[in-house]
């Protein structure tokens, strides 16, 4: 370890406040544009953890010792232990559904009990995005991380959490979620199969989308999904203490899961809230935030997250910084810079904004009747748009982020890049939801009180979030704010 200096990295007060508004906000629009209407699943997590990965690197970026290198791999890795929730953010209700049909061709709802479903929801939280969180205290560590040691923590993870999903995870369920396992028998024995849960779940492993068509299975497979990350997560703080002897990592890791958890559980309210069940039988429906209450739970998932993210980093950054990984005032090396310049334009633009696009132009044209469903037009139209929009982030990139001089690029600071790829790339984001053709902005004039409407109260929120991070971002990274990231 290097000599402990004076550390000059430390951001002001006013600042941090900015970073922690600018995480919930940020956090939310990103969820929702991840959304049923937006990128989906994993490949949504990568679009929220590459807003996140660049709005900690341009607040913290002078005391980010990884340069550019561990940039993608924190956006990847937001996305890389996402689980399925579908059958799961509603047993807070009170019940269960069966989803798949049983042999009388009817879907069953059956009581689930409140405190299984609150368990579900916080072990679904808590190994949500636990790699992630990881990385990202390893961003305010004083260990000297290396690509390999990124592996090992990878490799923990997946090894912990498989060894689960094929052992100790089916014993855990019967304690957390009994009911989960009776009512999977039941599905079992209705579907023709033979075998045990267990048996069952491991002649077809891990398979989720095989789960769906056993009633109760995809529920069963889920939480045994869920008991299974987060016995990584818990597997990755471990690591972090055992092995590298990083107390900084291990603590920002498990926080950020503990935020996870509450997160998306303290938004399942918004799912559940009037449905008279359980114990929010007497809790009113709260219009207008239940109505497409879906939109409203992932919005508020996103908040919580971007918002505690952000805290958890303000104290974490009051950690001493050693000489060996202060950063601030360096420059990138030319192969570095290159490096950034790849990096933002293969993850940050070109990957996940344009497969939303490409989703929406699909769309679009599939209820124009251009084309059928299932039409090769999704991956040439995702191609075709990649190529079309490479060439103006490539110029944006050029002309703003690195400017160049006598044919070369010149040197920039890690922050100072973060901030404005951050705002191209939530800009690029935003005009992908609100304003290509299947975009909600695009209805106003029709339906004057789209924004107003309970209906649609999600979408204000949205809006207002984007609104809000706008002006922040002025307010922390605007003309006076940057005069110091002027080149040399």
């Amino acid at each position: 370890m290097g000599e402990r200096i004076k550390d000059k990295t430390e951001i002001t007060a006013g600042m941090k406040a900015l970073g922690i508004i600018m995480g919930a906000s940020l956090g939310g629009m990103m969820w929702r544009f991840r959304g049923t209407h937006g990128y989906g699943g994993s490949w949504g997590l990568i679009a929220v953890g590459t807003a996140l990965a660049l709005l900690i690197y341009a607040f913290y970026g002078k005391r980010i010792k990884h340069g550019f290198k561990l940039l993608p791999v924190l956006a990847i890795s937001a996305g890389l232990t996402v689980t399925g929730w579908g059958a799961c953010n509603s047993l807070l209700s009170g019940s269960i559904s069966s989803i798949a049909a049983f042999p009388d061709g009817a879907e069953k709802v059956l009581p689930f009990g409140q405190g299984s479903a609150l368990a579900v929801m916080l072990l679904m939280g808590f190994g949500l995005s636990c790699l992630f969180g990881t990385f990202c205290g390893t961003l305010f560590s004083n260990r000297g991380y290396k690509a390999y040691h990124y592996l090992i923590y990878i490799a923990v993870f997946f090894a912990v959490s498989y060894i689960f999903k094929a052992t100790l995870s089916h014993a855990l369920i019967k304690v957390i979620a009994p009911q989960a396992v009776e009512y999977f028998k039941d599905g079992i024995a209705a579907a023709g199969k033979s075998g045990s849960p267990w048996k069952v779940y491991m002649s077809h492993f891990d398979n989720i989308p095989w789960g769906k068509k056993i009633p109760f299975g995809r529920c069963y497979f889920e939480i045994i999904e869920h008991i299974s990350h987060s016995a990584g997560a818990l597997a990755l703080v471990v690591t972090a203490l055992a092995v590298f002897k990083d107390k900084i990592t291990a603590a920002v890791s498990l926080a950020f899961d503990f935020v996870c958890a509450f997160a998306i559980t303290a938004a399942d309210f918004f799912n559940v809230s009037g449905t008279g069940a359980g114990v929010i039988a007497k809790i009113p429906k709260l219009r207008p935030f239940t109505e497409n209450s879906w939109s409203t739970w992932e919005f508020f998932t996103g908040f919580f997250i971007g918002l505690g993210l952000m805290l958890i980093l303000a104290f974490a950054s009051k950690t001493p910084v050693n000489k060996e990984s202060q950063t601030s005032g360096k420059k990138a090396g030319a192969k570095t810079r290159l490096f950034g310049a790849f990096t933002a334009f293969t993850y940050l633009f070109a990957v996940v904004p344009l497969r939303a696009a490409a989703l929406h132009i699909t769309d679009y044209l599939e209820e124009s009747g251009v084309i059928k469903d299932e039409s090769p037009f999704d991956i040439i139209g995702t191609v075709l748009l990649s190529v079309t929009a490479a060439a103006f982030i490539f110029r944006v990139l050029k002309k703003k982020i690195y400017n160049t001089a006598d044919g070369s690029v010149e040197s920039v600071s890690l922050d100072a890049f973060a901030k404005k790829a951050l705002f191209c790339y939530v800009l690029f984001a935003a005009v992908t939801f609100f304003l290509l053709p299947t975009g909600y902005l695009w209805e106003l004039p029709a339906k004057a009180s789209l924004m107003t409407t309970s209906d649609y109260f999600w979408l204000t929120l949205t809006f207002s979030a984007f609104a809000v991070w706008s002006a922040a971002w002025v307010c922390a990274f605007g003309k006076r704010k940057n005069s110091n990231d002027k080149r040399g």
